[in-house]
């Protein structure tokens, strides 16, 4: 029993040695969490999120001309030489190119030449006939005399309307030969191509050495003003009217034009369920056809809208920097709806009033304060 005490005893002496050496008896001061100072971060721009009570639906289409010109021409030649380029002005008559002229006017040559063949023809009937005409009078006369037969005469008379016949044919023989010459006469015309009216070549297809083939474009000429075409829904059919103004916005020019409503169609497209619409565009530097455009509709309806800068994108994720009340910042996934002119709807993520980046986004850092 002694033993055992004595075993007790020795066992708390060396614990209170262990925990003397641990420091236990020791004074110490309350731990607490150690925060990290926040990174405060300047030079960024904010914008309240705000919800508009009208968007902007888009249509797309694109730009025409009010008047094109495919130049081409109806005979197949070498190109001598082309007297325009892309870009330039041309007038109404201006010489735009040669082609050469060489078999049309070997074509034109020969049909001379057949018109007097035919006029030779046409002359030889005229005697004939003449010779013919005067035995068909004389066997008339010796017939009321009764000094031939009928057979005799029905010969006679049969050679006369053969004679005329033969005349009348050499005189079609003219009139055709005419008719082919001032139609190779015509095609020679067509060596020399000019511009139908003011306007801009647009497009150049050929060079010199080239061959023009018929009806193939050669050169494309348009004239300004410039006008929108685009195919709505029959839902806008009774909406949109003859003279009503729009926003246009064409992508190539980063920039919204006027638009004037001058053309309606009387019908919808049963295919497509759509009917197409032409405005009148204002001018503006730089505006070609061809071009993608949309139409800017305003439709009654609640969206929140953000710029389009304010948005991060890093692979499938879409946010923006939020404000939080504590002056710090937070990327916040959204999901984005339709672009609205320089600006895009967001559908969800956002709420009315909240503070965002709008410029400045890639400064920004999740967890940092905003500074001076």
């Amino acid at each position: 029993m002694k033993r055992y005490a004595k075993y007790l005893g020795f066992v708390f002496v060396i614990s209170l040695v262990v925990m003397w050496l641990a420091g236990v008896f020791e004074h110490r001061e309350k731990t607490e969490e150690i925060k990290p100072e926040a990174k405060k971060v300047s030079g960024l721009k904010l914008a309240t999120v705000e919800k508009t009570d009208e968007v902007y639906v888009y249509y797309t289409g694109n730009v025409v001309a009010d008047k094109i010109a495919d130049i081409s021409t109806r005979i197949m030649g070498t190109v001598k030489n082309v007297k325009v380029k892309e870009g330039d002005r041309v007038r109404s008559g201006q010489l735009l190119m040669n082609i050469d002229s060489k078999d049309v006017e070997a074509q034109l040559k020969a049909s001379n030449e057949q018109i007097r063949q035919a006029e030779e023809a046409y002359r030889a009937a005229i005697a004939q006939h003449e010779a013919t005409k005067k035995t068909y009078e004389r066997y008339l006369s010796l017939l009321r005399e009764q000094a031939i037969t009928q057979q005799e005469f029905d010969q006679i008379k049969a050679k006369y309307d053969a004679s005329q016949a033969s005349l009348e044919q050499a005189k079609a023989a003219i009139r055709a030969s005419q008719f082919q010459r001032q139609a190779i006469a015509s095609n020679l015309n067509y060596t020399s191509l000019v511009a139908p009216f003011d306007g801009y070549v647009v497009a150049k297809n050929v060079d010199v050495g080239d061959i023009a083939v018929p009806g193939t474009p050669l050169l494309i000429i348009e004239k300004p003003p410039y006008k929108f075409e685009v195919n709505l829904p029959e839902v806008y059919i009774n909406r949109i009217k003859l003279g009503d103004s729009y926003r246009v916005y064409v992508d190539g020019l980063s920039m919204e034009i006027n638009g004037t409503v001058v053309e309606i169609p009387p019908s919808i497209d049963p295919s497509t369920r759509t009917f197409k619409v032409k405005l009148l565009l204002d001018k503006a530097d730089g505006l070609k056809s061809g071009m993608y455009a949309r139409l800017l509709l305003p439709e009654k309806r609640k969206a929140l809208l953000v710029p389009e800068s304010s948005i991060v994108k890093r692979f499938d994720f879409t946010g923006v920097w939020v404000v939080k009340p504590d002056n710090t910042l937070e990327l916040r996934f959204v999901k984005l709806g339709e672009k609205r002119g320089d600006k895009l709807e967001v559908l969800s993520g956002l709420k009315e009033g909240e503070k965002i980046v709008v410029e400045g986004i890639e400064k920004a850092c999740d967890g940092c304060r905003l500074g001076g």
